[in-house]
């Protein structure tokens, strides 16, 4: 029996890999097992057969999982698990979290020498264990299955092509898994195998001088999987050697195997060993369905396929639920806008936000330019479908029945070809089709296309059910011909369509057709700038469910509309919809899985509207999960007040903000951290409303130190301070203040309310404010311990020594004593960065002798406004209530001179 063959394109994403994980696992799940799934009608699927797999950044990863899982003995032939709870995409991605990859300190023990900000050890440690899997003989030998990543060369590569100088960052890694006669996995890469490839952004990954022909290493795999998802800053950059091929390119000529040097690793021959630094793919090819299809149908073994190749773009942006609408009330999208909406403006912010858009196209644009090429334009069935349009706006007043003779009864000819377009998908789909109407079984064998037919029903039936086998080749010729005549015989003006359908009648591989997939409920793995789900366990595990629910809504859409027209054959579609939906919801285990049980039938609930669609799931509800629950109604909460408003509810993470209060507002209690840390959640789930405060530390400081670490390792390489690259640290110590100072949140009670690290020990000494008294010129050194009675609402002990002075006002002719000053404040915080607190402070003072006028001892104090989160103290006030004309004061003050201090000289 042909197999259908299809290849799966998995973008990147940060921590939305969870959802894609369980996406992943669940479509290869149903594909594997397809075979044994009994249909709900329209005849046996045909055997499924995995042609490539690409991946980009957290794609990448997904990419090795997804070669693992397919190539897999059965569970009950000694392969490894692949249940809804124990799968190697499961484990790989929930041992991932926060506390492991952005550790408290910057210099923790968890951090490996070669991480920028976050850790890899959790992810290597999952790397470690896809090592000793595949190494084990768990698989079907035999199975082999093309794969790549894609990945950023740092520094770009330049090349002369011709004449022409040219640069290229994109390259792609290609290898093969391949399962040994022992049922150990193996990889490998034979340039040979795939003679019409020959590409320059094509690199190789090199193997020991000693090692099998085209073998690749298993580290180089995991080299590969980590350099795709090193995006830039959050995970370090890699460096690795690789093989370049360099034919036709006007360099010099590669160096055949005997030329090569006595190095460990070798390159195929025609390929120059070179070494170099690679990071995210994802940066100029996040959807990498072109490279799904340059491995799928460039090699040799494709000549031997004669099914065209589906393709499975895995998207986890593309949403199907409804986002509520943004308010805009701005007066340049009103009816009568201002003239001045007319006119360009040229600031920094509007010149530089053409950068920014740059940025996120170049991560689309080989998207972009694979899905408008030529080989995605002549496709058949869409073909018929576009003529069908042309015959039905043009209102062509004739029939079909001569040039498409397979129907039972006459029909339109905008029907017919619409008809026959959907039949060649059919076929394709089934081992041998079930012929019901409009179709006629009769007709078709008239036609040749169609032998070996059963009758399936009984006399008793009122519609006649018959399967055949479809010729499909003979059938799609005689389409194509059909085609063509209509498009004569109809005098349609489109040159263009009459062209298309005659290259893709030479080859049936134009058939090839994208899919793309669709996310049915909000998830975490899109909070925090895609990094959410790292954030707890029970995030992790919400998002894979949400994939799954997905994989089984995408399948069964994509089997039932080859069977019913979706608005057509509304009810039947519906029927069939559910109906197989309750097959696959039992085939992968989700009824037996309580967690994902709920999860299914929250989503099912929600999407359904009413129309009944998967109630099998939902009706009755199974038992609350209390976690999955609090996680699917604060994400419900979040989408809605993060996405409308007024403009002054509108703030950076206003969905996070609802996020996080709601998980507090319902008592969700984070999982367990693996060392037994408190999780970096529960700070969050504390205090919602600074929930930035301790990731903007831990991540600032982490930076600050790899500056001075660069700093370090700058001095070493080059002794001459001149020609020495510079760092940073002065810059990036002034980022970290300020960031800091920006989600400061104060503590229950602090000796100095300060940005500096608590363990640094001059936090405790150095004064924390500095003030200068504008009326008299005083200079005043304070120590503040304070205690925060609730977010907005803080006592704190001001201790001040105060020095005299006269710098704006003589007082040379009075003398006065240096002083101390003991107060007790109250102070109220706004929320705004402008005016951020404002109190009062009682004070006793002090002077250092018994001054010649006046009291050694006054009772004072002031009111103040503080600035600019606090970090800038505007204070009026007297040292001496009995005498306020004479010593009143307007105190100019800088607070937290110890974290100023300590980030501006790392």
């Amino acid at each position: 029996t042909e197999h259908q063959r299809f290849s799966l394109a998995i973008s990147g994403g940060a921590s939305k890999g969870a959802y894609e994980a369980g996406l992943n696992w669940a479509l290869l799940k149903l594909a594997r097992e397809s075979e044994n799934l009994q249909t709900v009608g329209g005849g046996r699927i045909r055997p499924l057969e995995l042609a490539s797999i690409a991946g980009a950044s957290a794609g990448g990863v997904n990419t090795i999982l997804a070669g693992l899982t397919w190539c897999s003995l059965p569970e009950s032939e000694g392969g490894i698990a692949s249940r809804i709870d124990n799968n190697v995409f499961r484990d790989s991605w929930f041992i991932m979290d926060i506390n492991g990859l952005l550790p408290p300190q910057p210099d923790s023990k968890t951090y490996l020498p070669d991480d920028a900000l976050f850790s890899r050890r959790d992810y290597l440690v999952a790397a470690n264990d896809l090592l000793e899997s595949w190494r084990k003989s768990a698989y079907r030998p035999g199975c082999r299955v093309p794969m790549g990543v894609t990945v950023t060369r740092v520094k770009p590569l330049e090349l002369m092509v011709g004449n022409l100088e040219v640069q290229n960052q994109r390259f792609y890694i290609p290898f093969e898994l391949r399962v040994q006669e022992d049922g150990t996995i193996g990889f490998f890469f034979d340039p040979a195998d795939y003679p019409g490839l020959s590409d320059l952004a094509m690199i190789l990954m090199p193997r020991p001088r000693d090692a099998p022909e085209f073998s690749i290493p298993d580290e180089s795999i995991i080299e590969a999987a980590v350099a795709t998802s090193a995006f830039p800053t959050a995970f370090g950059r890699r460096r690795f050697q690789y093989c370049r091929h360099e034919v036709g390119t006007g360099a010099t000529p590669a160096q055949s195997l005997s030329d090569q040097s006595d190095s460990d690793l070798v390159c195929p021959d025609g390929y120059l060993l070179e070494e170099a630094e690679f990071a995210d793919g994802g940066l100029f090819d996040n959807l990498p369905v072109g490279l799904a299809r340059t491995l799928a149908e460039l090699s040799i073994r494709n000549t031997k396929k004669p099914l065209p190749v589906s393709y499975f773009y895995i998207d986890p942006d593309r949403v199907r639920y409804a986002k509520p609408d943004i308010p805009d009330n701005r007066a340049c999208v009103s009816e009568n806008p201002p003239e001045a909406c007319r006119i360009m403006e040229f600031s920094l912010f509007s010149e530089s936000s053409l950068l920014v858009g740059a940025l996120g196209t170049a991560r689309k644009y080989e998207l972009y330019r694979e899905t408008t090429s030529a080989n995605w334009r002549h496709n058949l069935s869409q073909l018929a479908y576009e003529l069908a349009q042309i015959v039905d706006k043009q209102q062509a007043d004739f029939g079909c029945a001569e040039e498409l003779p397979y129907f039972v009864e006459a029909i339109t000819c905008t029907e017919a070809i619409r008809a026959a377009g959907r039949f060649l998908e059919i076929a394709y789909d089934r081992v041998k089709p079930e012929i019901l109407p409009p179709y006629s079984a009769e007709r078709l064998v008239e036609a040749g296309v169609a032998d070996n037919c059963l009758q399936l029903s009984q006399n008793s039936d009122p519609v006649s059910r018959i399967e055949c086998h479809i010729d499909i080749r003979r059938y799609r010729d005689q389409m194509a011909q059909a085609l063509l005549l209509i498009i004569k015989r109809g005098n349609f003006s489109d040159e263009k369509l009459s062209v298309r359908i005659g290259r893709s009648r030479q080859s049936i591989h134009d058939d090839r057709v994208l899919r793309v997939s669709s996310r049915g409920a909000p998830i975490t793995g899109t909070l925090l700038g895609d990094f959410g789900s790292f954030l707890d366990l029970k995030f992790r595990e919400y998002d894979y469910y949400v994939g799954v629910y997905d994989a089984v809504t995408m399948v069964t859409h994509s089997l039932c509309r080859l069977q019913y027209l979706p608005k057509q054959q509304a009810k039947e579609f519906r029927g069939c919809v559910d109906k197989m939906g309750e097959l696959l919801y039992h085939a992968m285990g989700v009824a037996d899985d309580p967690r994902g049980r709920y999860v299914f039938a929250r989503i099912a609930e929600q999407e359904s509207g009413g129309d009944g669609q998967f109630e099998f799931s939902y009706s009755p509800l199974p038992p609350v999960d209390r976690d999955m629950q609090i996680i699917h109604d604060a994400l419900a909460v979040a989408l809605e007040a993060g996405e409308v408003g007024t403009k002054t509810d509108k703030k950076l993470f206003a969905t996070e903000n609802h996020f996080f209060e709601y998980l507090k507002t319902e008592n969700f209690t984070p999982a367990r951290t693996g060392n037994g840390d408190e999780p970096l959640l529960a700070a969050i789930i504390a205090d919602p409303d600074t929930w930035s405060t301790e990731m903007t530390r831990r991540f600032t400081a982490r930076l600050v130190y790899l500056e001075r670490q660069a700093a370090d390792i700058y001095a070493a390489r080059e002794p001459d301070p001149e020609l020495r690259e510079n760092s940073y640290t002065p810059l990036m110590g002034t980022t970290a203040h300020i960031l800091q100072s920006a989600t400061y949140k104060y503590p229950g009670f602090t000796f100095s309310p300060s940005t500096a690290p608590e363990d640094w020990v001059w936090r405790y000494i150095m004064p924390y404010e500095f003030g200068f008294d504008l009326g008299e010129g005083d200079i005043l050194f304070t120590w503040q311990p304070t205690m925060a009675l609730s977010t907005n609402n803080l006592l704190n002990v001001r201790a001040s020594l105060g020095f005299e002075g006269g710098i704006l006002r003589s007082s040379s002719d009075e003398f006065r004593e240096n002083y101390l000053g003991l107060g007790v404040g109250y102070m109220r915080r706004t929320g705004s960065a402008g005016v951020s607190s404002f109190g009062f402070t009682p004070t006793w003072y002090h002077t250092w002798s018994q001054p010649e006028i006046g009291k050694q001892n006054s009772a004072g104090g002031d009111v103040f406004v503080g600035f600019l989160k606090d970090r800038l103290r505007v204070g009026l006030g007297t040292r001496d209530f009995s005498d306020t004309s004479n010593n009143w004061f307007l105190l100019l003050s800088i607070t937290d001179l110890p974290g100023m201090t300590y980030w501006l000289t790392r």
